[in-house]
């Protein structure tokens, strides 16, 4: 059985798993990042995780043909460096070297929200679409475009930063510069700023976040569902740019405050039958993603399997 490990690095989780040629986990270990006690603790974190999901999977580590990791960025995939990510407060960190020489294996390297896109596409809720849209609506807004089972890179390997399109050039400011950006409006932390600024209060002794704030506003609090329509609309507004540039034939939603569903969507949809073209969304479909947790664990896996040469992938 031929199989490769994919991890997907998270601020606050690392998951990974043994994945083989049609996508299915044949092993999987989840822990904490720890993103605290820095940069090389944590890369020792997810060699540690890689070969405890081999452990599981009951296959020899000597077998497995190759690592791909999904991290948050920007980063370099030719170099494998993340340049930078605050959610765990990295600067020109050289990932793929140091795992390479840690588990002694071939290391791809690719931003985490492409990875889990490629994931869903690959056999997932975009399975057998030809241009999918997937964005993830997390701690974070993030992105990822995969053409013809391929992931869209851009010129320099930094596209699909969905969560920075622009809904209101009037908006808060960013710690990136810029203003009204859709990440601080769609987002766990988007939703919990939005709640804060009408003066929504979480329930006693429920923390002031997404999930206190969704649940209110499933049990009708007025201020909760108003919450819940602001990051609707704007959701929907950058939604019309991205659909109006991209032309995708499925647009996947993952992440935590996807599960919100109407209170969320019902909004958006309002906003796309208003400002789209008819002819960018007749025949569009919307899905929510079906791998779960495992969906960047997955992806990081095709990349793997993508990338490597054809004479380690042939060898029998």
């Amino acid at each position: 059985m031929r199989t490769v490990i994919g991890v997907d690095l998270g601020g606050t989780n690392i998951v990974s798993a043994v994945v083989n040629e049609r996508g299915k986990i044949l092993g999987k270990d989840k822990r904490p990042t720890l993103a605290h006690l820095g940069a090389k603790d944590v890369m020792l974190r997810i060699a540690d995780s890689a070969r405890s999901a081999s452990h599981k999977s009951g296959i020899p580590w000597a077998s497995h043909l190759g690592v791909g990791i999904g991290s948050p960025g920007p980063l370099s995939q030719k170099r494998g460096v993340v340049l930078y990510t605050p959610n765990l407060n990295w600067k020109n960190v050289h990932l793929v070297d140091f795992l390479q020489k840690e588990l002694k294996k071939r290391v791809y390297l690719e931003n985490d929200a492409n990875a889990a896109a490629l994931g869903e596409s690959w056999v997932g809720a975009g399975k057998d679409e030809t241009v999918v849209l997937c964005v993830t609506l997390g701690t974070g807004v993030g992105g990822g475009i995969i053409l013809n089972g391929r992931i869209f890179e851009g010129a320099t390997g930094v596209s699909n930063h969905i969560g920075h399109i622009v809904v209101d050039p009037n908006g808060p400011k960013t710690p990136y510069g810029n203003r009204g950006i859709l990440e601080q409006y769609a987002s766990t932390t988007g939703i919990a700023r939005l709640a804060k600024e009408i003066r929504l209060k979480p329930l006693p002794g429920q923390p002031a976040d997404a999930r206190t704030f969704e649940e209110m506003a499933l049990k009708g609090n007025r201020k909760a569902k108003k919450v819940y329509e602001i990051a609707g609309k704007m959701l929907g507004i950058g939604m019309v740019s991205a659909i109006h540039l991209v032309n995708p034939s499925v647009v996947i939603f993952s992440g935590g405050v996807s599960k919100a569903g109407d209170m969320l969507f019902k909004p958006m949809r309002k906003i796309l039958e208003e400002r789209c073209f008819k002819s960018h969304l007749k025949g569009l479909k919307f899905r929510l993603a079906k791998l779960g947790d495992n969906m960047g664990a997955v992806g990081a896996a095709r990349v793997a399997w993508l990338h490597l040469p054809s004479s380690v992938k042939n060898k029998r």
